[in-house]
């Protein structure tokens, strides 16, 4: 009997006894790399804040949505630490809350596990982002973007330096030309159905959610412009209860693959869905969705199988269609029509010391996707809401659209060679908007644990020693609202301040966001981050500008945008509550809106909500 008992006894004891250890130890470390931490921040040159969760932990962040209430009403201000780390917290507070307590642009956040450096002064960002070597990319905050295969965005080192050689020159003025005409196309298509009922009369059908139809206008682009694939318009009205992905009228990549196999979703389908459920695909191991009893999961696993072998047919048509081709015409730009597919499998093909796996071409496919789609749509639903918050600088925009058509014969077209470059207000229209509602509040940088030594960079004239293995966060929305470099308007929708006089020179230290237009604003360097900045800056903002001008110039053609009067509210009243509705963001992929805003459009000259003079 004794036995027994001893026996049990051993059995209960020794989970508890390792579990006493594991708090023991969790404990020590805590009060360890706390102390230690605040130690560091003691000898800096900028100031700190002291936190009580670790300090660069992703848990806390993504629960901080649902736990930072409760920690921000501990009575005394003891729960004040978590408005600098609560996420999406620059963006809460306008970037405002370090500079008004702080005094400084530079700060430490101190606690368990050490300290993180938060950057929104635009030198030392410049110094940051063009040491690339000093201070990497956090990969492990991407990882979970390789989840359809390693791509540009996830790799560092020699592996970047590989995937940005193949993938960077496709994004040419060929490709962007070929952005242009799909734009003018699409646009078209989509401004049809935003101004005819189902029965195709012309009307003013109300929009409800703006956002779909961008990200559709934007698949549909990108699709076209770096697949060669031509999705017609889904509906003939946006009042139609037909959504996209009920609609068999989608050329697929199995019809262009001589060995097309029968797919189960459309690939714009298997795209809405794997963005619909991205989270979830990157949580959940493939084997458990696959065998889940729920059948959404089970189409969460559909969505990403569908999209891997689409991509695949589109990879093998390329591909073929390259080999096929003999060796004095691999050049010919009418290969591939120039697609960024097409383009990218070339270069490939042309070195093979640096190549990439199809795993490789598949993952950077869908990490252009998603910049293309859900960047682009965010950007182009923002600015729209924006021109109908403010009919004044959409009436600007019209007359810049308005000079465009003025130098055109009867019967002319668009052409991007001579019309995309007058496009100048609506080019500091899109930076504007990335400007004030950016797509990702802060940028992940590191100093590695292998540089033993720390790095140093200067800040207000004094060196600032950064140590091995420290998180940085570059703050995307604190140093673009920053009134050092934007004035102490910096938090008003200002377009023009981006408009600068006949031979504008651009001052020493500065960059032009927009190459492509003359007489733009070039501000400081590590001013503006909404492209990222630096040697890793985004592969496709030139396709992005181009897309986004285009579609405004054909949208606001003939017709204006106005907001949506709902019970009986005036423009004023509108208008507040569609400026509470822009500012409610959160970061899911990117920042998005939390609500939708109505808007329609109506022929130019019928404006009534405000009406026009």
């Amino acid at each position: 009997m004794l036995q027994y008992v001893s026996i049990v006894s051993l059995l209960y004891g020794l989970p508890a006894l390792l579990i006493f250890s594991k708090v023991v130890a969790y404990i020590t470390w805590y009060i360890t790399t706390f102390k230690e931490a605040h130690r560091f921040a003691a000898t800096s040159t900028v100031p700190s804040v002291t936190i009580y969760s670790h300090c660069s932990s992703v848990i806390f962040w993504l629960a901080s949505t649902w736990t930072a209430p409760f920690i921000e009403a501990l009575p005394f201000g003891w729960g004040h630490w978590v408005l600098y780390v609560k996420k999406d917290a620059s963006y809460h507070y306008r970037g405002k809350l370090h500079r008004e307590e702080l005094k400084s642009d530079v700060f430490w956040t101190v606690g368990p596990g050490g300290q993180q450096l938060f950057v929104s002064d635009a030198d030392v960002i410049s110094q940051i982002v063009h040491r690339w070597k000093d201070f990497s990319k956090k990969v492990v905050h991407y990882r979970t973007l390789a989840v359809f295969g390693p791509n540009v965005l996830t790799v560092e080192g020699s592996d970047w330096q590989r995937h940005r050689k193949i993938t960077g020159p496709p994004f040419n003025e060929r490709n962007s030309s070929l952005v242009f005409q799909k734009s003018v196309a699409q646009g078209r298509d989509m401004l049809d159905s935003f101004t005819h009922d189902v029965e195709g009369r012309q009307a003013s059908p109300v929009v409800e959610d703006l956002m779909h139809w961008a990200m559709t206008v934007a698949l549909h682009v990108i699709s076209s412009a770096a697949f060669s694939l031509h999705m017609p318009w889904p509906t003939k009205s946006v009042s139609s209860p037909v959504r996209p992905w009920e609609t068999s009228q989608d050329n697929l990549a199995a019809s262009k693959s001589m060995g097309a196999q029968k797919h189960k979703m459309t690939f714009q389908h298997c795209v809405d869905a794997v963005m619909k459920y991205l989270p979830f695909i990157i949580f959940f191991p493939d084997w458990l969705l696959r065998k889940s009893p729920f059948e959404t999961m089970r189409k969460m696993h559909l969505s990403s199988d569908e999209f891997r072998s689409h991509m695949k047919e589109l990879i093998d048509d390329n591909q073929n269609t390259l080999d096929s081709t003999n060796e004095d015409n691999r050049e010919d730009v009418n290969v591939g029509k120039n697609d960024l597919l097409s383009n990218i499998i070339k270069a490939s093909a042309a070195d093979k010391k640096q190549t990439l796996s199809s795993e490789e071409m598949i993952g950077n496919i869908f990490i252009f996707i998603v910049a293309g789609h859900e960047t682009t749509a965010n950007t182009l639903q923002t600015c729209l809401i924006l021109l109908a918050i403010y009919p004044d600088v959409q009436e600007a925009v019209q007359a810049e659209i308005d000079s465009i058509w003025a130098t055109k014969k009867p019967g002319e077209d668009l052409v991007y060679k001579d019309d995309y470059p007058k496009m100048r207000l609506i080019s500091a229209l899109m930076l504007e908007g990335l400007r004030l509602y950016p797509p990702v509040a802060g940028i992940p940088k590191e100093v590695p644990i292998e540089n033993l030594e720390g790095q140093t960079l200067t800040y207000r004239n004094k060196p600032l020693f950064i140590p091995p293995g420290t998180d940085i966060t570059l703050d995307v929305v604190s140093t673009q609202l920053n009134p050092l470099y934007w004035g102490e308007d910096s938090l008003e929708f200002k377009p023009f301040r981006w408009l600068m006089p006949p031979g504008y020179v651009a001052p020493p230290n500065t960059t032009n966001e927009s190459p492509g237009h003359a007489d733009l604003l070039c501000p400081p360097k590590g001013a503006f981050m909404a492209f990222s900045t630096g040697f890793r800056g985004c592969l496709g903002r030139k396709f992005a500008q181009v897309e986004f001008c285009t579609l405004i110039a054909v949208l606001l053609k003939d017709y204006s945008i106005e907001l949506v009067s709902e019970k009986g509210a005036g423009f004023q009243e509108a208008k507040n509550q569609a400026i509470d509705a822009m500012f409610d963001r959160k970061t899911e992929i990117a920042m998005r809106m939390q609500k939708a805003v109505k808007v329609r459009f109506v022929k130019r000259g019928s404006e009534s909500f405000p009406p026009r003079a």
